[in-house]
């Protein structure tokens, strides 16, 4: 039955397990990590990724979400997904849940260690391995295994490469957010091939559209965080004699970006039943959602930033780790203009067929 058909107390009661999730995740995550850590993280000399938050993520089985229970999974939906990288944004949480989880989708096995899934790029494959590069990758210094497809004759052939080995050359980076990233370069690099054929290349496809989205709401829960700090920040914060917060110019800013925040929660929710249903439009919603993260959302830690005013440009306070890892997890998002074309084409294509006798 597809989300569609449901009844009423059909959706209803999947509102309230998603809820319950995220009411769950947060109470966790409340106790594994803070974004105070996360900030303190930042004033390190390594780069910001927590291995033993990493085991304990993956102990919580919460890579594995979206596996089928026959090979150990969670069973679970894109929805849930994104609840459980939303809840992970809102603390600043450094790990690349929605990078492996999709990966884990995509090989239909349990999480060994930290499997990341590249987009594709269109790297080769022939005797002598994998050739290929990709300019940033978040987490990718800390990836052990790296999810591809690669091309020979024209046929894709969807594998995995073993990060650690011969051919894999690792530039580290250093993103705003400090995540360990590095350029990736496959030169020949050993494949260890899970599928091939188009059916390959689309569920490769399908994967990279789950990690965007489950990153997209990643910074629903960056920005949702930045907001709410800002409304509490509002309410304390007294200039000759009244709350910031009375003022229509401040209550304004922090209303319209909650107003970003919801829309952006309901274009995920959408992008993401579209994704579990196969639906011809997926990709489209998709990019709609990443569209509107990069151009409106990312702003929401930015405007949280203002109504702090000269104290969140301090290195003690949290507004700037909200703001740095927005940036960053808008950049994984792709460019802006590919997906307003994307969008561009699935709307002119909805207002052709509109028009059409």
């Amino acid at each position: 039955m597809t989300r569609d058909q449901l009844s009423l107390n059909e959706i209803a009661d999947s509102a309230a397990e998603l809820s319950e999730l995220r009411t769950t995740a947060d109470d966790i995550l409340s106790h594994a990590w803070t974004v105070e850590r996360t900030r303190s993280l930042l004033d390190g000399p390594e780069p910001a990724f927590d291995e033993d938050l990493w085991k304990t993520i993956v102990e919580l089985g919460w890579p594995d979400v979206l596996v089928s229970e026959p090979r150990g999974g969670g069973g679970a939906g894109t929805r849930e997904l994104c609840v459980l990288t939303e809840a992970a944004g809102a603390v600043a949480l450094p790990v690349p849940l929605a990078s492996v989880a999709s990966a884990a989708w995509c090989a239909d096995r349990c999480v060994e260690g930290v499997t990341l899934v590249l987009e594709d790029v269109g790297a080769t494959f022939s005797e002598g391995g994998v050739t290929g590069s990709w300019p940033v990758v978040s987490f990718g210094a800390a990836a052990e295994r790296l999810l591809v497809v690669a091309h020979r004759d024209g046929e894709a052939i969807l594998g995995i490469v073993d990060a650690t080995g011969a051919g894999v050359q690792r530039q580290p980076q250093q993103p705003l957010d400090h995540n360990p990233a590095c350029s990736i370069l496959l030169a020949g690099a050993a494949l260890l091939p899970i599928g091939s054929g188009s059916a390959a290349a689309e569920r490769h496809g399908k994967a990279v559209m789950r990690s965007r989205l489950a990153t997209i709401a990643e910074v629903i829960g960056i920005a949702s965080a930045a907001n709410d700090a800002a409304v509490e920040y509002a309410k304390v914060r007294n200039t000759f004699g009244r709350p910031i917060g009375s003022r229509q110019a401040i209550k304004h800013r922090l209303v319209d970006q909650r107003s970003v925040v919801e829309v952006a929660r309901a274009l995920v929710n959408r992008a993401a039943d579209a994704c579990e249903l196969d639906h011809p439009d997926a990709e489209a919603l998709v990019s709609l959602a990443a569209f509107w993260a990069i151009d409106s959302l990312r702003r929401v830690p930015e405007g949280a930033t203002q109504v702090f005013g000269g104290i969140a440009y301090t290195w003690e306070h949290d507004a700037h780790v909200h703001l740095r890892r927005a940036a960053c997890r808008t950049a994984d998002l792709g460019s802006r203009s590919f997906h307003r074309s994307v969008v561009a084409r699935w709307l002119d294509s909805r207002a052709s067929t509109t028009r059409s006798p």
